[in-house]
């Protein structure tokens, strides 16, 4: 396994995510729900491409007693966390918005 190659794409589907959902916030900000919605659930998708090909390198790292721990796996991971959790701010801060829009 090319575990450089499968960290630059965690790193590419989690970029993907984050930006989204930072756009998400954008939109709603601006009162553009339906296109908040829209990259929300863009997010959730590269999120969840970035997951599966994450849970590949956990699951190849738990059969290979050798595999050898870099510096891009562990920006990986910290890109795929900040993703995590850029996402689940993003729909609180849609959520408000709706809520203050209206008039909650």
């Amino acid at each position: 396994m090319d575990t450089g190659k499968y960290a630059v794409m965690v790193i590419a589907f989690a970029g993907d995510s984050k930006s989204a959902s930072m756009e998400a916030i954008e939109a709603a900000r601006k009162g553009d729900f339906a296109t908040a919605d829209k990259l929300l659930k863009k997010s959730s998708d590269a999120l969840l491409k970035a997951h599966e090909v994450h849970t590949e390198l956990l699951v190849n790292e738990a059969r290979d007693e050798n595999m050898k721990i870099s510096m891009i796996l562990v920006h990986a991971s910290n890109h795929f966390s900040i993703a995590e959790m850029t996402k689940e701010l993003a729909e609180q801060f849609v959520k408000l918005y709706k809520e203050v829009k209206n008039g909650l």
